[in-house]
């Protein structure tokens, strides 16, 4: 996939990645919606991957829950560490999907 971005393009295209600091999900609708083809397509990546550090941490806090809560579930203490270290490997899943989008912002200014 070769594309040939303007400045404007590259700039607005790896803000788009940046924004899962300021604004993860407004920000690349809006310029999904309102930009040309290879911009719109970044924003809708950039937007997918915004996503996945909300699901992973909303899973790993669940299980951490699951784990943690003995009241609530009867969880003997192996099932209990497994669930702990499933719950610390969606943690670093979401971790890894905000620093890939720093990495796909960086790329993209220097393409």
């Amino acid at each position: 996939m070769n594309q040939n971005l303007s400045q404007a393009e590259k700039l607005l295209s790896s803000v788009c990645y940046f924004s899962v600091f300021f604004a993860p999900f407004i920000f690349p609708i809006i310029i999904w919606i309102l930009s040309d083809k290879p911009t719109s397509t970044h924003a809708k990546n950039s937007l997918v991957y915004h996503i996945y550090p909300y699901i992973f941490g909303i899973i790993s806090f669940l299980l951490a829950i699951i784990a943690n809560g003995e009241t609530m579930f009867n969880v003997n203490s192996t099932a209990n560490v497994v669930i702990n270290i499933f719950a610390i490997a969606f943690v670093l899943l979401a971790i890894y999907y905000v620093l890939y989008n720093i990495y796909a912002g960086i790329k993209v200014l220097l393409k």
